[in-house]
């Protein structure tokens, strides 16, 4: 079984979005799901997968190291890394 990679911290990037007034629907338009998707999430219903938790990153202005800082894999750094550059 593969372990699951997530930089996702669901209560200081809810109160990132908040502060900053990002709304559900920005955060769903910067990830392209339904709108109702990103609620979800920051209501803990559901985690989002790694390429939406980098999107939500960097819509918040969530600092790159920051995103990267609990995360070990030199694979998986270099493709959050090219992921969040995009």
């Amino acid at each position: 079984m593969r372990n699951k990679v997530s930089v996702w911290d669901r209560q200081t990037w809810s109160a990132i979005r908040e502060v900053k007034g990002v709304t559900y629907r920005q955060i769903a338009e910067a990830c392209d799901v339904y709108e109702g998707t990103p609620e979800k999430w920051f209501n803990g219903e559901r985690n989002p997968k790694l390429k939406y938790q980098v999107a939500i990153a960097k819509v918040l202005g969530i600092p790159l190291r920051t995103v990267l800082s609990t995360i070990k894999d030199p694979g998986v750094r270099a493709a959050i890394r090219a992921a969040y550059n995009d």
